[in-house]
C-alpha cells in the first residue's frame, strides 16, 4: 500500500511537467550527445543518448551523473529553458548553444563509437521528421553570422550533415515556441564489410520553464520505484 501511495503522489507531480508518455529522465544541464550512434555488426547502427560524464556530466532528474551513462532515445527529454533565447536570421529562438553554458544542456552529435577504419567515407545525418507544436519550427546552425545557412532545419528536410566516423560535433539548436519536439535523426553510411547501413532514432526536446529540483527528484524516485517493481 505504501508503494502505491508513493506512486500516486509522484504521478501527480509528473502532471506538472508535460512530456511524452515514455519519458523517465529529464536532462536540464551538462554535456550530452543526442543523437549518438554506435554500431553492432549483428544489428547495425544503434541510436542512443550518451552522457559525457565527469564533472561536466548531464544533470538527470536534478542530479549530476558522472559515470557516462547511456540511455535509449525514447526515455529521455532534454529540457530547453525559456530563459535561453537568441535571434538568428531575424527569427527568435529558445536555444541550446554550441558552447558550454551553465544551467543549459550542452548537446552534441556523438559518433565516437564508430571506428573510421570500418567506414567508407563519411556518414550522413539528416532530420527526417519533426513533430512539433502548431506553427513551430526547429533549426540547427553554427556560428553567430546571419547568413541563414542552417545545417539542419524542419523547414528544409533535404539538408544533411556529412560527418566523420569517430567525430564529435556541436551546433546551436533553436526552437521557436514552447512545447514538445520529437525529432527523428537518420544516419546513413557504407560499412566496409556490411555495406550500406541506415537507422533512425527519435529524440525528445521540450521548451519549458526549468523544472524545480524537488520535482526532478520526485521523478527520479518514481523511476527507481518502477525499476524495482520490474
Amino acid at each position: 500500500m505504501k508503494s502505491k501511495s508513493l506512486a500516486t503522489t509522484i504521478g501527480l507531480l509528473f502532471a506538472a511537467l508535460p512530456a511524452t508518455a515514455a519519458t523517465t529522465y529529464y536532462i536540464t544541464d551538462g554535456h550530452v550527445d543526442a543523437p549518438a550512434f554506435g554500431y553492432n555488426t549483428l544489428g547495425g547502427f544503434e541510436p542512443h543518448i550518451h552522457n559525457e560524464g565527469g564533472a561536466d556530466g548531464a544533470v538527470v532528474n536534478g542530479v549530476r551523473v558522472e559515470d557516462g551513462t547511456e540511455y535509449e532515445p525514447g526515455e529521455v527529454t532534454i529540457v530547453v529553458p525559456l530563459t535561453s533565447t537568441t535571434t538568428y536570421n531575424s527569427v527568435g529562438y529558445f536555444f541550446l548553444p554550441e558552447t558550454p553554458t551553465a544551467g543549459i544542456p550542452y548537446v552534441g552529435i556523438g559518433l565516437e563509437e564508430l571506428d573510421p577504419l570500418d567506414w567508407t567515407g563519411n556518414v550522413t545525418i539528416t532530420l527526417t521528421t519533426a513533430v512539433m507544436p502548431d506553427g513551430a519550427s526547429f533549426a540547427m546552425w553554427t556560428g553567430g553570422d546571419e547568413s541563414g545557412l542552417f545545417v539542419l532545419s524542419s523547414g528544409d528536410l533535404n539538408l544533411a550533415l556529412s560527418l566523420t566516423p569517430g567525430s564529435h560535433t556541436h551546433y546551436n539548436w533553436g526552437f521557436t515556441t514552447e512545447g514538445i519536439y520529437a525529432l527523428d535523426f537518420t544516419i546513413s553510411g557504407t560499412h566496409a564489410t556490411d555495406g550500406i547501413q541506415t537507422a533512425t532514432g527519435t529524440y525528445n526536446f521540450e521548451v519549458i520553464p526549468e523544472p524545480s529540483s524537488a520535482l526532478l527528484g520526485a521523478i527520479g524516485a518514481l523511476a527507481l520505484l518502477r525499476r524495482r517493481r520490474n
